[in-house]
């Protein structure tokens, strides 16, 4: 990607992304924790909470020697899964300062803020906003600016800012090697040649360079000095959510559940926030520890809309409901199903939502029933009275064009009854219709009373047979 004179890129950097990423989904997470990698057979602290740190764990250490330093100390093998979803809630947030964001795996992201921070009303507010934000949903990162978005990522991880190119130069100058986070091998080739500096280095003719440590770090200080463009690829958010979490323990407790679907929520509430979308019906799947089959379950909302708290009793009831044949393992999230937000209408003296009670109740009925056990009436254009009418999904409106008369109560067939009986107050009205399905009748009705004052709706048979007959009730 070219290099253009007018950017200015902000790198977010998110220190303990490994382990926010290994122990997000425990509701218990000890004091002394860490997690771990795999390097030349042996297992290797990555990082270490700051209790840890301070009992005397520090990262490269061989976990054993660690346990023997801190017995206390629990730690995980690091979780590559759940970093990449962690890296695209970072992504998400770093989203709501710009358009351009440009994920910088394994533990950061890069955005072009030159136009947004005019919006924020300067850098500092932009920086502010989006870390405090990051902060808010469980992601504490560290920032840095610069016109280059190679030095932008280094200067996050020290918190840098350089407004020119300039001034860039001379921060990036300053630094010292190790900040490169150069490999192994090249940073021991650095330290043997006595070289402890970024300008130190920069000294050195290219070609001797290319000739000691290798041609990718030429290139890589060409990036950073803004000689040469940094390979970018632009990053979108997804289209579809889709989240899936590993339980610490596979478990058949609802309360471990719920506290991993409270995680999985939040990330989703986030993604529908930023694409301004509210949902309207969340796909879940329970993945069983035995390897068994998965274990599906929805929730529809019968208002499109966001509140995790709703979502999290409906799933409570869900899981009342449900009997586990083996514990879970992994709970997986699937929000497919969004329509246009739209903010709920208040009352216009109390402020409160007052149109929010009864798609929460048909929502509860629904958890509670199933899909299946709640249904609504909605009109149908025929003149047959017993074909008027059709199921539709609780809370479906329709319109009724038909103001003629109608009972509030239609038998569940017309019962015979006797002309004597009746005193006829209003019709007739004929009804003929049904060729075209071979259940045509023709029929005139009244509104009628009977000896002991009701009010009845009633009709005269002509076909296909003979009679009076009473239909329906009125109030």
């Amino acid at each position: 990607m070219p290099v253009r004179c007018n950017e200015l890129w902000l790198g977010l950097h998110c220190p303990q992304l490994p382990l926010l990423a290994a122990w997000q989904c425990d509701p218990e997470v000890p004091e002394l924790h860490a997690v771990h990698g795999h390097q030349r057979g042996r297992h290797i602290i990555l990082q270490a909470s700051s209790a840890a740190r301070r009992a005397g764990v520090t990262p490269g250490q061989p976990l054993a020697t660690a346990l023997a330093i801190a017995p206390a100390l629990q730690s995980r093998p690091r979780h590559s899964r759940a970093e990449a979803a962690l890296l695209e809630q970072l992504a998400l947030g770093a989203w709501q300062g710009s358009s351009h964001v440009v994920q910088a795996p394994s533990d950061g992201v890069l955005l072009e803020i030159a136009g947004s921070r005019r919006l924020y009303g300067g850098l500092r507010p932009l920086v502010e906003a989006l870390c405090a934000d990051l902060e808010r949903r469980g992601l504490p990162v560290r920032a840095g600016s610069a016109p280059v978005p190679a030095t932008a990522r280094l200067f996050a991880r020290h918190g840098l800012h350089a407004a020119d190119r300039e001034i860039m130069r001379r921060k990036l100058h300053g630094l010292p090697l190790t900040a490169l986070a150069l490999d192994d091998r090249q940073a021991r080739a650095l330290a043997g040649c006595g070289l402890d500096s970024v300008a130190g280095l920069l000294r050195l003719p290219a070609p001797e360079r290319a000739r000691r440590f290798g041609p990718a770090l030429n290139r890589h200080l060409l990036c950073l000095e803004g000689r040469a463009p940094t390979p970018l690829a632009a990053w979108q958010p997804p289209e579809v959510f889709c989240l899936r979490l590993e339980l610490p323990a596979a478990s058949s407790d609802s309360a471990a559940l719920l506290f991993v679907f409270r995680r999985a929520i939040e990330r989703m509430a986030h993604w529908l926030d930023v694409r301004d979308q509210a949902l309207t019906r969340l796909h879940v799947t329970l993945h069983r520890e035995d390897g068994g089959g998965r274990i599906p379950l929805e929730v529809g909302l019968s208002r499109p809309g966001m509140d995790a708290e709703r979502l999290l009793e409906l799933l409570a009831l869900k899981l009342e409901n449900l009997e586990l044949p083996a514990p879970v393992e992994a709970v997986e999230l699937r929000a497919e199903s969004t329509g246009e937000h739209r903010p709920p209408q208040a009352d216009l003296w109390s402020g409160h939502n007052r149109g929010d009670a009864w798609p929460a109740l048909l929502d509860r009925l629904k958890a509670r029933l199933g899909e299946a056990g709640l249904s609504g009436l909605a009109p149908q254009p025929d003149h047959r009275p017993e074909k008027a009418w059709r199921w539709v999904e609780p809370g479906t409106s329709s319109n009724c064009e038909d103001e003629r008369p109608r009972p509030t109560w239609l038998l569940p067939a017309p019962c015979p009854c006797r002309r004597e009986n009746l005193r006829l107050e209003d019709g007739p009205e004929r009804i003929e219709a049904g060729w075209w399905d071979e259940e045509d009748c023709r029929r005139d009705y009244f509104v009628a009373r009977d000896r002991h004052g009701r009010r009845l709706w009633v009709f005269h048979e002509h076909r296909p047979r003979e009679g009076w007959f009473i239909h329906g009730l009125f109030d």
